[in-house]
Protein backbone atom coordinates (compact mmCIF):
# COMPACT_ATOMS: atom_id res chain seq x y z
CA UNK A 1 0.00 0.00 0.00
CA UNK A 2 1.42 3.55 -0.96
CA UNK A 3 2.06 5.80 2.13
CA UNK A 4 0.11 9.03 1.68
CA UNK A 5 2.83 12.17 1.14
CA UNK A 6 2.88 14.29 4.03
CA UNK A 7 2.26 18.12 3.14
CA UNK A 8 3.25 21.15 5.27
CA UNK A 9 0.52 22.05 6.76
CA UNK A 10 -0.02 25.71 6.60
CA UNK A 11 -1.02 28.33 9.35
CA UNK A 12 -4.48 28.44 8.18
CA UNK A 13 -4.53 25.16 7.98
CA UNK A 14 -2.87 24.86 11.38
CA UNK A 15 -5.02 27.25 13.22
CA UNK A 16 -1.85 29.48 13.83
CA UNK A 17 -2.15 32.74 12.99
CA UNK A 18 -0.49 34.57 9.97
CA UNK A 19 2.28 37.31 10.50
CA UNK A 20 0.83 40.81 9.85
CA UNK A 21 2.52 42.25 6.66
CA UNK A 22 5.20 45.20 7.62
CA UNK A 23 3.62 48.45 7.08
CA UNK A 24 5.22 50.54 4.23
CA UNK A 25 5.09 54.30 4.58
CA UNK A 26 3.29 56.48 1.89
CA UNK A 27 5.64 58.57 -0.17
CA UNK A 28 5.73 62.03 0.29
CA UNK A 29 5.33 64.13 -2.92
CA UNK A 30 9.17 65.51 -2.30
CA UNK A 31 10.25 61.74 -2.48
CA UNK A 32 8.34 60.79 -5.67
CA UNK A 33 10.06 63.65 -7.73
CA UNK A 34 13.20 62.87 -9.73
CA UNK A 35 15.83 65.68 -10.28
CA UNK A 36 16.48 65.43 -14.19
CA UNK A 37 20.01 65.05 -15.15
CA UNK A 38 21.63 67.63 -17.16
CA UNK A 39 23.97 65.52 -20.08
CA UNK A 40 26.44 67.81 -21.67
CA UNK A 41 26.36 67.48 -25.02
CA UNK A 42 29.67 66.08 -26.61
CA UNK A 43 31.47 67.64 -29.33
CA UNK A 44 33.07 64.88 -32.01
CA UNK A 45 35.88 65.86 -33.27
CA UNK A 46 36.10 65.05 -37.44
CA UNK A 47 38.96 62.55 -38.20
CA UNK A 48 41.48 63.75 -40.34
CA UNK A 49 42.76 61.17 -42.95
CA UNK A 50 46.63 61.59 -43.94
CA UNK A 51 47.60 60.31 -47.05
CA UNK A 52 51.16 59.75 -46.03
CA UNK A 53 49.70 57.69 -43.10
CA UNK A 54 46.92 55.88 -45.08
CA UNK A 55 50.12 55.31 -47.73
CA UNK A 56 52.44 53.75 -44.73
CA UNK A 57 49.34 51.36 -43.37
CA UNK A 58 48.60 49.77 -46.58
CA UNK A 59 52.58 49.39 -47.53
CA UNK A 60 52.36 48.06 -43.79
CA UNK A 61 49.94 45.47 -45.20
CA UNK A 62 51.81 44.44 -48.33
CA UNK A 63 54.67 43.41 -46.18
CA UNK A 64 53.78 41.77 -43.85
CA UNK A 65 54.72 38.05 -44.01
CA UNK A 66 51.65 36.72 -41.90
CA UNK A 67 49.55 38.82 -44.13
CA UNK A 68 49.28 37.18 -47.69
CA UNK A 69 46.38 38.17 -49.36
CA UNK A 70 45.59 41.13 -47.34
CA UNK A 71 45.97 43.60 -49.95
CA UNK A 72 43.42 41.47 -52.54
CA UNK A 73 41.02 41.55 -50.13
CA UNK A 74 41.19 45.82 -50.10
CA UNK A 75 38.68 47.51 -50.85
CA UNK A 76 38.38 48.71 -54.81
CA UNK A 77 38.77 52.63 -53.24
CA UNK A 78 41.83 51.37 -51.47
CA UNK A 79 43.42 49.62 -54.47
CA UNK A 80 43.02 52.73 -56.75
CA UNK A 81 44.35 54.92 -53.94
CA UNK A 82 47.59 52.69 -53.75
CA UNK A 83 48.30 52.34 -57.30
CA UNK A 84 48.08 56.44 -58.18
CA UNK A 85 50.40 56.64 -55.13
CA UNK A 86 52.69 54.29 -56.60
CA UNK A 87 52.58 56.19 -59.88
CA UNK A 88 53.32 59.46 -58.64
CA UNK A 89 56.47 58.43 -56.85
CA UNK A 90 57.65 56.20 -59.44
CA UNK A 91 57.33 60.12 -61.68
CA UNK A 92 58.77 61.75 -59.18
CA UNK A 93 61.77 59.54 -58.74
CA UNK A 94 62.46 59.53 -62.49
CA UNK A 95 62.30 63.47 -62.93
CA UNK A 96 64.89 63.77 -59.80
CA UNK A 97 67.06 61.25 -61.57
CA UNK A 98 66.90 63.41 -64.73
CA UNK A 99 67.42 66.43 -63.15
CA UNK A 100 70.27 65.09 -61.30
CA UNK A 101 71.86 64.11 -63.82
CA UNK A 102 71.65 67.00 -66.17
CA UNK A 103 73.05 69.32 -63.63
CA UNK A 104 75.60 67.23 -62.64
CA UNK A 105 76.72 67.12 -66.64
CA UNK A 106 76.30 70.82 -67.19
CA UNK A 107 78.55 71.48 -64.03
CA UNK A 108 81.17 68.99 -65.26
CA UNK A 109 81.57 70.62 -68.14
CA UNK A 110 81.69 73.69 -67.49
CA UNK A 111 84.17 73.72 -64.19
CA UNK A 112 86.24 70.43 -65.36
CA UNK A 113 88.85 70.27 -68.23
CA UNK A 114 86.04 67.66 -70.39
CA UNK A 115 85.67 70.37 -73.13
CA UNK A 116 88.47 72.50 -72.58
CA UNK A 117 90.00 74.23 -75.38
CA UNK A 118 93.19 72.68 -76.67
CA UNK A 119 93.45 73.25 -80.36
CA UNK A 120 92.47 76.55 -82.58
CA UNK A 121 91.54 76.19 -86.33
CA UNK A 122 91.18 79.43 -88.88
CA UNK A 123 89.18 79.09 -92.03
CA UNK A 124 88.64 81.26 -94.91
CA UNK A 125 91.86 83.27 -94.52
CA UNK A 126 94.23 84.08 -97.92
CA UNK A 127 95.90 86.85 -97.59
CA UNK A 128 96.01 86.72 -93.56
CA UNK A 129 98.48 84.07 -91.36
CA UNK A 130 96.83 81.50 -89.66
CA UNK A 131 99.85 81.22 -86.96
CA UNK A 132 98.90 85.52 -86.55
CA UNK A 133 95.31 84.49 -85.74
CA UNK A 134 96.22 82.03 -83.58
CA UNK A 135 98.96 83.58 -81.35
CA UNK A 136 96.10 86.38 -81.14
CA UNK A 137 93.89 84.19 -79.34
CA UNK A 138 96.10 81.98 -77.13
CA UNK A 139 94.27 83.41 -73.87
CA UNK A 140 90.78 81.16 -75.17
CA UNK A 141 93.60 77.93 -74.43
CA UNK A 142 92.06 76.03 -71.45
CA UNK A 143 88.84 77.74 -71.69
CA UNK A 144 85.59 75.19 -72.04
CA UNK A 145 83.69 75.64 -75.08
CA UNK A 146 80.33 76.47 -73.89
CA UNK A 147 82.01 79.72 -72.20
CA UNK A 148 83.92 80.63 -75.48
CA UNK A 149 82.42 84.35 -75.40
CA UNK A 150 82.70 85.93 -79.03
CA UNK A 151 82.84 89.24 -77.73
CA UNK A 152 86.56 88.33 -76.18
CA UNK A 153 87.46 86.67 -79.31
CA UNK A 154 86.35 89.89 -81.30
CA UNK A 155 88.69 91.96 -79.05
CA UNK A 156 91.22 89.74 -79.70
CA UNK A 157 91.26 90.24 -83.62
CA UNK A 158 90.48 93.98 -83.63
CA UNK A 159 93.98 94.53 -84.90
CA UNK A 160 93.40 92.26 -88.08
CA UNK A 161 91.84 95.19 -90.51
CA UNK A 162 91.53 92.74 -93.13
CA UNK A 163 88.41 90.77 -91.18
CA UNK A 164 85.07 91.41 -92.03
CA UNK A 165 83.69 89.33 -90.10
CA UNK A 166 84.17 85.75 -88.00
CA UNK A 167 81.66 82.94 -86.51
CA UNK A 168 83.06 80.89 -83.82
CA UNK A 169 82.33 77.40 -84.03
CA UNK A 170 82.99 74.74 -81.39
CA UNK A 171 84.02 71.35 -82.48
CA UNK A 172 84.15 68.97 -79.15
CA UNK A 173 85.68 67.46 -77.73
CA UNK A 174 88.92 70.27 -77.40
CA UNK A 175 88.83 71.78 -80.83
CA UNK A 176 87.65 75.86 -81.42
CA UNK A 177 87.24 77.15 -85.32
CA UNK A 178 87.63 80.48 -86.11
CA UNK A 179 85.23 80.70 -89.56
CA UNK A 180 86.97 84.33 -91.00
CA UNK A 181 85.54 86.71 -94.08
CA UNK A 182 88.24 88.29 -95.31
CA UNK A 183 87.49 91.95 -96.67
CA UNK A 184 87.65 92.17 -101.08
CA UNK A 185 88.78 94.76 -102.96
CA UNK A 186 86.35 96.12 -105.15
CA UNK A 187 88.95 99.36 -106.73
CA UNK A 188 92.49 100.63 -107.07
CA UNK A 189 93.48 103.84 -105.96
CA UNK A 190 96.45 105.73 -106.35
CA UNK A 191 97.56 107.04 -102.82
CA UNK A 192 101.01 108.78 -102.89
CA UNK A 193 101.93 107.34 -106.40
CA UNK A 194 101.27 104.04 -105.06
CA UNK A 195 98.21 101.81 -106.18
CA UNK A 196 96.44 100.09 -103.18
CA UNK A 197 93.39 98.13 -103.04
CA UNK A 198 90.29 99.20 -101.35
CA UNK A 199 87.21 97.30 -99.62
CA UNK A 200 83.80 99.43 -100.19
CA UNK A 201 83.97 100.32 -96.87
CA UNK A 202 87.15 102.36 -98.09
CA UNK A 203 89.96 100.21 -95.63
CA UNK A 204 93.19 99.32 -97.69
CA UNK A 205 93.98 95.41 -98.09
CA UNK A 206 97.08 95.80 -99.75
CA UNK A 207 99.37 96.98 -102.50
CA UNK A 208 98.12 95.97 -105.92
CA UNK A 209 99.72 93.75 -108.30
CA UNK A 210 98.52 94.79 -111.37
CA UNK A 211 96.79 91.40 -112.39
CA UNK A 212 93.25 92.86 -110.26
CA UNK A 213 90.93 93.63 -112.94
CA UNK A 214 89.36 95.77 -110.82
CA UNK A 215 88.58 99.66 -112.23
CA UNK A 216 90.81 102.60 -110.94
CA UNK A 217 88.69 105.02 -108.55
CA UNK A 218 89.64 108.57 -109.58
CA UNK A 219 88.76 110.67 -106.14
CA UNK A 220 90.50 114.00 -104.62
CA UNK A 221 91.72 113.20 -101.23
CA UNK A 222 91.22 109.98 -99.21
CA UNK A 223 88.36 107.57 -99.20
CA UNK A 224 87.83 107.32 -95.67
CA UNK A 225 85.58 110.19 -95.47
CA UNK A 226 85.56 110.96 -99.11
CA UNK A 227 81.76 111.63 -100.46
CA UNK A 228 83.02 111.02 -103.94
CA UNK A 229 84.59 107.23 -103.14
CA UNK A 230 81.23 107.11 -101.52
CA UNK A 231 79.53 107.59 -104.88
CA UNK A 232 81.82 106.31 -107.06
CA UNK A 233 80.92 102.27 -104.71
CA UNK A 234 77.39 103.06 -104.95
CA UNK A 235 77.59 102.76 -108.53
CA UNK A 236 80.08 99.95 -109.20
CA UNK A 237 77.34 98.09 -106.21
CA UNK A 238 74.73 98.80 -108.21
CA UNK A 239 76.41 97.13 -111.72
CA UNK A 240 76.13 93.64 -113.04
CA UNK A 241 78.88 91.28 -112.10
CA UNK A 242 79.87 90.61 -115.94
CA UNK A 243 79.37 94.86 -116.62
CA UNK A 244 81.45 95.25 -113.23
CA UNK A 245 84.72 93.02 -114.99
CA UNK A 246 84.34 95.60 -118.22
CA UNK A 247 84.76 98.39 -116.47
CA UNK A 248 88.39 100.35 -116.42
CA UNK A 249 88.32 103.59 -114.99
CA UNK A 250 85.37 104.93 -112.61
CA UNK A 251 85.62 108.53 -111.88
CA UNK A 252 83.74 110.87 -109.12
CA UNK A 253 83.80 114.77 -109.54
CA UNK A 254 80.76 114.69 -107.53
CA UNK A 255 77.61 112.50 -106.05
CA UNK A 256 75.80 113.98 -109.24
CA UNK A 257 78.60 113.27 -111.94
CA UNK A 258 80.14 110.15 -112.04
CA UNK A 259 81.65 108.44 -115.29
CA UNK A 260 83.06 104.81 -116.47
CA UNK A 261 84.88 103.92 -119.05
CA UNK A 262 85.06 100.28 -120.31
CA UNK A 263 87.65 98.13 -121.39
CA UNK A 264 89.14 97.58 -125.18
CA UNK A 265 90.33 99.47 -127.50
CA UNK A 266 87.11 101.70 -128.50
CA UNK A 267 87.21 102.99 -124.52
CA UNK A 268 83.75 103.29 -124.37
CA UNK A 269 82.35 106.18 -121.94
CA UNK A 270 79.35 106.09 -119.76
CA UNK A 271 77.54 109.02 -118.15
CA UNK A 272 76.11 107.83 -115.07
CA UNK A 273 75.00 111.19 -113.26
CA UNK A 274 73.49 110.85 -109.57
CA UNK A 275 73.25 107.36 -107.71
CA UNK A 276 69.63 107.46 -108.16
CA UNK A 277 67.68 104.96 -109.85
CA UNK A 278 71.03 102.70 -109.82
CA UNK A 279 68.51 99.63 -110.68
CA UNK A 280 66.66 101.19 -113.77
CA UNK A 281 69.95 102.17 -114.54
CA UNK A 282 71.72 99.23 -114.85
CA UNK A 283 69.09 97.59 -116.70
CA UNK A 284 68.92 100.12 -119.57
CA UNK A 285 72.99 100.19 -119.79
CA UNK A 286 73.09 96.33 -120.32
CA UNK A 287 70.14 97.06 -123.07
CA UNK A 288 72.31 99.50 -125.18
CA UNK A 289 75.29 97.59 -124.95
CA UNK A 290 74.02 94.73 -125.85
CA UNK A 291 73.03 96.41 -129.05
CA UNK A 292 76.83 98.03 -129.81
CA UNK A 293 79.94 96.70 -130.83
CA UNK A 294 82.40 96.43 -128.34
CA UNK A 295 84.61 98.07 -131.24
CA UNK A 296 82.31 101.00 -131.84
CA UNK A 297 83.49 104.30 -130.27
CA UNK A 298 80.29 105.55 -128.72
CA UNK A 299 79.32 106.89 -125.27
CA UNK A 300 76.17 105.59 -123.01
CA UNK A 301 73.94 108.41 -121.37
CA UNK A 302 71.96 106.79 -118.26
CA UNK A 303 72.11 109.44 -116.58
CA UNK A 304 68.06 109.94 -117.36
CA UNK A 305 67.40 106.46 -117.93
CA UNK A 306 63.85 106.78 -118.97
CA UNK A 307 65.21 109.10 -122.10
CA UNK A 308 68.91 107.36 -122.61
CA UNK A 309 71.21 108.94 -125.34
CA UNK A 310 73.79 107.21 -127.38
CA UNK A 311 76.66 108.77 -128.57
CA UNK A 312 78.95 108.51 -131.44
CA UNK A 313 82.28 109.24 -132.34
CA UNK A 314 85.08 110.78 -130.85
CA UNK A 315 84.89 111.98 -127.66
Amino acid sequence: MKRPQSRPATRAASGIPSAPAPKQKPQTAKQQKLKPQKLKPQKLKPQKVSVKREAKRLGRLRKNKNGKGLFSRLSPEAKRFTAVSRRRKAVFLTLAVSMGSLILLVLATIFTPLLAVEKIQVTGIARLKEKSIINALQNQIGKPLPLVNPADVATSLETFALIESFSVVSLPPHTLMIEVTERQPIGVLVVGGTRYLYDPAGVRIGKATGGEDLPLITIDGAPEKSKQFDAAIDVLMALPADLLERVSEIDAKSKDDVTLRLRGYAGQRIIWGDGSDSVLKSKVLDALIANQKKSDRVTFDVSSPNAPVVRYGNF
